[in-house]
């Protein structure tokens, strides 16, 4: 590896634009100038995978198969014409969790081989609740199929592209998101398409007008939509999308204005005004089917829905981003009023309705548990003087790490007052170990030290398993001294 790290920094140097966001860059700017070791593509410690073809004992370490992928996927040194056509990658998208294996050991593998790195690496960040990382074991996952069945695949993916800046850590709320929902995509989007296709409904028998007399205040529009569609495609392009769809808003709240300026409804009260009013009213539909095929990136509905409704469906569905130029509106169709995209929540009444349905998730399992589950017999009576010989502290967890080949035990390093000390615990498949550092914990501190997987244990933790295998750590209020005793 270090024979490659001179290169590989010389490269990110001079190709910023290689490792994006720039936090990140730096991040392994700063780990491949530290040194880097030599790495090992194989293992011994556990025997799934791809055997070495020299020595059965090994098998390849999972990231040096799982990058080559990449190449050999599209057809390196089976298939010359369609690597060439596919290679370089211009993007590889990632977590920000494997980056490391992506801008340091793929590109010198790459190096290696004499072949041209990908044009970029992003990293983007994670999706967070208001408590800290999801995890089962704290209780603050999101299931993203419940908000789907709740607000719509679009109300969903909008929130998280608008909500988060792309390659930054995000936190997802509720509240934020009905508010998002109620906001831009009920009041901004949804009011101007429902009040537009109202007005040609109204005013000229739901037939979309041929434009006539123009204004000032048309340009202005116009000019604004031909700089929206440079400005989102810029954006997209260098992944900005939470800019992009902000500045595709600009424009949805910048047509709602134009309602307000030319004020349709006093234009409809005298015949004179006719020819002004169809300029108008084409005006607000062509926005609205410009602002649907910029949509169509994003969103995978509501842009159809807004085709529909304007009588322009077939040329949503088959539209690209070319597309976005003004005055491609079909004139002569009828538009079709349709129930609203974005029905507007409640926020309190959804919460009541989660509760409720909270509260009868609960009763079910309860009644589930009560007739289907049978609980371990508890054991032979001891005597109140063998109870007091176990040693129970409270410990906290400093650190904690998975063993390597096992899927089942973290190596964690605990305080218990008087001395710190090291303990195996087969917690791994119900917590990770982020989750548990920084917890108080009990442990039986007195019994004989062992040896679990290879490592040196002295202790055993308190958790609970019940019979359907979910387990619950023994844990204390942080109030509680390290090392005190349960009596």
């Amino acid at each position: 590896m270090g024979k490659y790290a001179d290169r590989l920094l010389e490269h990110i140097k001079n190709n910023p634009e290689f490792i994006e966001p720039e936090s990140r860059r730096n991040e392994m700017v700063n780990f491949i100038e530290n040194g880097l070791d030599d790495l090992s593509v194989s293992r011994t410690t556990f025997d799934w995978g791809i055997p070495v073809p020299i020595d059965d004992d090994h098998v390849i370490y999972v990231w040096i198969d799982a990058l080559s992928n990449y190449i050999t996927a599209i057809g390196y040194e089976t298939d010359p014409e369609n690597f060439e056509h596919y290679w370089p990658a211009d993007l590889h998208l990632v977590g920000k969790d494997i980056l490391r294996f992506h801008t340091v050991i793929w590109p010198i593998i790459l190096m290696a081989l004499d072949l041209e790195l990908p044009r970029q690496v992003f990293g983007h960040g994670w999706l967070l609740s208001d408590t800290g990382k999801m995890s089962k074991s704290k209780g603050n996952v999101v299931d993203p199929v419940v908000l789907i069945n709740d607000f719509g695949k679009d109300a969903i993916r909008y929130y998280l592209l608008r909500e988060v800046a792309f390659g930054t850590d995000g936190t997802y709320s509720t509240e934020a998101l009905i508010q998002r929902i109620n906001s831009h995509l009920a009041n901004d989007l949804g009011n101007l398409l429902n009040r537009t296709v109202s007005m040609v409904e109204q005013y000229f028998d739901s037939e979309i007008p041929v434009p006539s007399i123009k204004e000032a205040v048309d340009k202005e529009l116009i000019d604004l939509a031909d700089e929206t569609k440079i400005v989102v495609e810029e954006k997209m392009e260098n992944l900005k999308y939470t800019v992009a769809l902000e500045k595709i808003w600009n424009f949805v709240r910048r047509t709602n204005k134009y309602i307000d300026q030319t004020a349709p409804w006093v234009l409809a009260r005298e015949e004179e005004n006719r020819e002004r009013l169809k300029t108008v009213l084409y005006n607000l539909l062509e926005s609205l089917r410009i602002i649907a095929v910029m949509l169509k990136p994003f969103l995978t509905e509501a842009p159809y829905k807004m085709g529909k409704q304007l009588g322009q469906l077939e040329a949503i569905k088959n539209a690209t981003w070319n597309d976005t130029e003004w005055g491609a509106l079909k004139t002569g169709v009828k538009v079709y009023n349709g129930d609203p995209m974005f029905p507007r929540i409640d926020l309190e009444e959804y919460f009541e309705k989660v509760e409720a349905r909270k509260k009868e998730s609960t009763s079910e399992k309860q009644e589930k548990e009560g007739n289907d589950l049978e609980l371990a017999e508890i054991k032979d009576r001891i005597t109140f003087e063998e109870f007091m010989d176990t040693d129970i502290r409270v410990a906290e967890i400093l650190e904690a790490e998975k063993i390597e080949g096992s899927n089942k035990l973290l190596k964690l390093k605990v305080d218990i007052g008087l001395e710190k000390r090291q303990l195996v615990a087969g917690i791994a498949k119900h917590f990770s170990a982020e989750d548990v550092i920084g917890r108080k914990i009990l442990i039986v501190a007195n019994l004989e030290p062992a040896t679990i997987f290879g490592v040196k244990s002295e202790g055993m933790i308190l958790a609970a398993t019940d019979p359907e295998g979910n387990m619950v750590l023994s844990t204390v209020s942080d109030d509680i001294a390290n090392g005190s005793q349960v009596k």
